[in-house]
């Protein structure tokens, strides 16, 4: 029995040999990688799980603090935590306005107290625009906020020096309204939240518009967006005025391409109609131009003479 089991579990020379071979070729295999730097595939979806993971535990929230009327002890969301969740925009004049009011805005603490140790030392802002240069202000929050800011008339100026930091009360004096077709570029820069180049810009589209008719005219203007539009709403208005005009009979098709209303091809219509006919009539006829829609029509026509 004993003879049998060992003729079982024994190996010839030539089977020793041959399990020797693939035993080697085997720890081949497995030392290959080490010998020529084969690393393990990382998968993208793992590497993009962790990066995920990675900034959840750098943005989770912090806490602060704070001792309450109780004098308990109770936790607080961090400034900059409670500033992205809390932003109310208000007009407010950046001469007199508090931290806490800046803070409502949307600006950060740091930012805040910086902006109150400048009007400490005496520092009063001109125009909307020079709250830009407040350091560490970011560009998307200064946008965000000088639409909204309103600077008073010198004399407003004193009155709230005297009576220390307080925020303006918009229903105690009425705005200035200044006529959008007579305004200057420079009134147009009194303007809250304008800036620079806007006032110039339009004044230069009012020229080639020949006059504004109405409000929604002026918000036409390129560069204007909502929230300047609405900024200067309450101080701007159009009065009734007298257009400049183009006469049909005379002009030629690169002045009458020059304005707004009137693109190339329409221009050069209303010349070739004229050549053809010997000259309008009335401004009306140039409803017969095919080009020349309803819409087109009503919006050119107050532009627009016959001599």
């Amino acid at each position: 029995m004993k003879k049998i089991i060992t003729d079982y579990f024994s190996f010839s020379k030539k089977e020793r040999v041959a399990v020797f071979i693939v035993l080697l070729v085997a720890a081949g295999f497995i030392a290959l990688p080490y010998f020529f730097g084969i690393k393990k595939k990382s998968f993208p979806q793992n590497q993009a799980l962790q990066e995920q993971i990675h900034a959840l535990q750098n943005n989770k929230k912090k806490s602060v603090y704070t001792v309450n009327d109780d004098d308990n002890i109770s936790p607080q969301p961090s400034t900059e935590m409670g500033v992205a969740n809390k932003i109310t925009l208000f007009q407010f004049d950046p001469n007199t306005l508090d931290k806490d009011g800046w803070m409502r805005l949307g600006i950060k603490e740091k930012t805040a107290k910086t902006i109150i140790n400048y009007h400490s030392k005496g520092g009063k802002f001109k125009t909307p625009e020079d709250i830009r240069k407040i350091w560490g202000l970011r560009k998307e929050d200064a946008d965000r906020i000088i639409p909204y800011a309103v600077i008073p008339s010198s004399n407003a100026n004193k009155s709230n020096d005297y009576n220390g930091f307080q925020k303006p009360n918009p229903t105690n004096s009425k705005p200035v309204l200044l006529d959008a077709n007579t305004a200057t570029f420079q009134e147009l820069r009194t303007l809250p939240g304008i800036g620079n180049s806007l006032p110039y810009k339009i004044v230069k589209y009012r020229e080639r518009l020949g006059g504004f008719l109405n409000m929604l005219q002026v918000k036409e203007t390129f560069g204007m967006n909502d929230s300047i539009f609405e900024a200067i709403l309450p101080f701007l208005h159009v009065l009734p005025t007298e257009t400049k005009k183009l006469n049909i009979n005379a002009a030629s098709d690169f002045e009458l391409g020059g304005h707004p209303y009137i693109d190339k091809n329409v221009a050069k219509a209303i010349t070739i109609y004229r050549t053809q006919h010997g000259g309008f009539k009335s401004v009306e006829e140039i409803k017969k131009i095919v080009f020349i829609t309803n819409e087109v029509y009503n919006k050119i026509s107050p532009y627009l003479e016959v001599k």
